[in-house]
């Protein structure tokens, strides 16, 4: 089961495009579900603490997406900015990824994200970048950790990333059960 992490932006829409096992939970109700992967939504700053929290203490499959981006950076030591983007971007794979599988090399996102790193912690890879951000997918190094720096619900071919996390997460349970 996947738990879709509600910080106040496009948990409806992701759960509509999940099939099979999800749940829609609060912040501080994270850590207490009993899901195989998270998927933290974009939103509100003020879940940033909740969020961090569940980064730390988890080793499953996460996907944050938007503010759920910013944080899984954060709870790594990544420094913040507020910035402002256009709605559609053209982003580019740098590196593989099971995120981007069945990706054309270029794609088009759609995004309502407000922040931004200021620089990538060490221990993050950047999957794939755009001309203007270069950090518009991101891996963790150690763990089944990714991060998009767009919304991917909001359609483009951002649906694919959700739909390639689901099938990562059905992967990863059959050889890390």
């Amino acid at each position: 089961m996947i738990a879709i992490v509600d910080n106040g932006k496009g948990a409806d829409d992701i759960e509509r495009f999940i099939r099979g096992a999800k749940e829609v939970v609060t912040p501080n109700e994270a850590l207490k579900s009993k899901a195989s992967a998270f998927i933290l939504t974009d939103g509100d700053m003020k879940h940033q603490k909740a969020n961090v929290e569940l980064i730390k203490k988890t080793n499953k499959p996460l996907l944050g997406i938007g503010i759920g981006y910013i944080f899984l950076g954060v709870a790594y030591g990544a420094k913040t900015k507020e910035t402002k983007f256009d709605k559609t971007d053209h982003a580019k794979i740098e590196h593989a990824c099971p995120l981007t599988l069945d990706l054309k090399k270029m794609f088009t996102v759609m995004q309502n994200c407000r922040h931004a790193f200021i620089e990538l912690p060490e221990n993050f890879q950047v999957v794939a970048s755009s001309p203007k951000y270069e950090y518009k997918i991101i891996s963790e190094n150690n763990k089944p950790f990714f991060g998009v720096h767009f919304n991917p619900e909001m359609g483009g071919d951002g649906l694919k990333i959700i739909d390639n996390f689901v099938k990562f997460v059905d992967i990863w349970g059959k050889y890390h059960s």
